[in-house]
């Protein structure tokens, strides 16, 4: 009688643990809003990447795209946290999930390369490389990994660094001049 008891708790708890948990709980999105957010936001990520790195400027300059990001979506920065907080604690799903998204870039990349190479082609110019971006008259400018010899110029470098650190400075003495006055 008692192995049979044994045997009966655990076919249970097998049978419970077969459950299809594909289903995302409320307040978490679904796989595949997951995977358009994560995508954007990955780019929103790439576009941040050359800014000066000074307190308040990441925070000044990608809210509002991240933002966007979130409202095209009809979500918000919360629930896009939780989502990602869920899906971390399954690897596999999450692991699904971010071949997903590296799909999803790739393809980008992949027509992004086809658009500028068909421009190219068209106007008979050879895209020249400076800074890190592929520049072709006419287009955009497509960025292009950085390698050691391909750096920013250190004009541009020196504004961005000085602007960020001017507006940290505001951002500081606006903070002390609505400052309580010391007892």
């Amino acid at each position: 009688m008692h192995k049979y008891i044994i045997l009966f708790f655990l076919v249970l708890t097998l049978l419970c643990s077969c459950g299809n948990d594909d289903s995302a709980p409320d307040g978490i999105l679904k796989k595949s809003e997951m995977v358009n957010v994560l995508a954007d936001v990955h780019i929103v990520d790439g576009g941040l990447i050359n800014i000066s790195q000074e307190p308040d400027t990441l925070y000044k300059y990608g809210y509002p795209q991240y933002s966007a990001v979130f409202k095209k979506y009809n979500t918000d920065s919360a629930e896009f946290k939780r989502s990602f907080k869920y899906y971390s604690l399954k690897p596999s799903v999450f692991s699904d999930i971010y071949d997903k998204v590296l799909k999803r870039l790739q393809a980008k990349t992949d027509s992004l390369t086809k658009l500028m190479t068909i421009q190219n082609k068209k106007n008979h110019v050879t895209p020249t490389t400076t800074g890190g971006r592929v520049n072709s008259p006419g287009g955009p400018a497509q960025a292009t990994p950085l390698r050691p010899g391909m750096m920013m110029n250190p004009n541009q470098q020196a504004i961005m660094r000085f602007n960020a650190k001017r507006d940290s400075v505001l951002k500081q003495r606006l903070k002390e001049k609505n400052a309580l006055p010391k007892k």
